[in-house]
């Protein structure tokens, strides 16, 4: 999708407080709330954005309207469609869809908006906030009344434990959520996969034993492992950098080097990407 861009870009960024992400367009403001809608907050929505629209952006008018808007005490749905459809960012279709997202967002409880601030952040690689936000949504839910909603929290927790290859503490989280929701077949998914990556194989029959986790649901999950890691050692990153290993026990160190940075710059956009 190409859309054209409305106003000028600015030198300095727009601080959106509660993620501490940096907007510089109209363009990215919008996109960051169509991705974001379910956690957005108000408050960093007020009048210091009309400022932005009007001095940074150049679109006076615009920041007219959204002054115009506030002082007539208009809601924060409001507000935002009119900055999609001024802007032609969006069709009417989209933007009654986006109206009736950011009405329920205003109305979730403490719990879910705690839920989707982690998930955003474990999605952006932000494990330490995603467990923040994550254990801020276990301290206000009822277990025994909520099973599946504390045992999605607790999979968040487990997620964010494994991206940081903690596997043992993945797989206390996930354990936790299996209790509550036994039955549930993704959890159990997840349960396996930490035991199998954090023990050896002997250890890990046995703990399949002990949780009377059936052979043929736990090798299943066995083989998507192993799968997963073929796939990852076929990969263009792991050829070059066997290339790369290659090289410098040949002791052909210019090719090692280039190899390397190569790889080296390929991470490095792949991260800021």
């Amino acid at each position: 999708m190409i859309y054209q861009c409305i106003g000028a870009r600015s030198d300095r960024p727009y601080i959106i407080r509660d993620t501490q992400t940096g907007i510089y367009s109209l363009e990215e403001l919008l996109y960051y709330v169509r991705e974001n809608v379910f956690m957005l907050n108000p408050d960093d929505f007020g009048p210091h954005l009309s400022r932005f629209l009007r001095k940074r952006l150049e679109l006076p008018e615009l920041a007219d309207k959204y002054d115009e808007m506030l002082d007539r005490g208009k809601d924060f749905a409001d507000r935002i469609c009119m900055l999609f459809k001024e802007s032609r960012f969006a069709n009417e279709t989209e933007i009654e869809t986006l109206r009736k997202a950011l009405s329920h967002g205003e109305h979730m409880s403490v719990s879910d908006t705690h839920r989707v601030r982690g998930e955003f952040f474990l999605k952006s690689g932000r494990t330490a906030e995603a467990v923040i936000e994550f254990n801020a949504a276990l301290k206000v839910i009822n277990r025994e009344e909520d099973p599946k909603d504390a045992a999605k929290l607790l999979c968040g927790m487990g997620n964010a434990a494994a991206g940081n290859f903690n596997f043992d503490r993945a797989l206390r989280y996930y354990e936790e959520a299996s209790e509550l929701t036994p039955e549930d077949p993704v959890v159990l998914d997840k349960l396996i996969a930490a035991a199998k990556l954090s023990k050896n194989d002997d250890d890990f029959y046995v703990y399949m034993l002990s949780r009377n986790i059936p052979e043929s649901i736990y090798s299943e999950c066995v083989r998507h492992i192993s799968e997963a890691g073929r796939r990852s050692f076929r990969g263009d990153h792991a050829r070059r950098f066997r290339e790369a290993v290659k090289a410098r026990k040949d002791g052909d160190y210019p090719k090692y080097k280039s190899l390397r940075h190569s790889l080296l710059c390929s991470w490095k956009a792949e991260y800021r990407n």
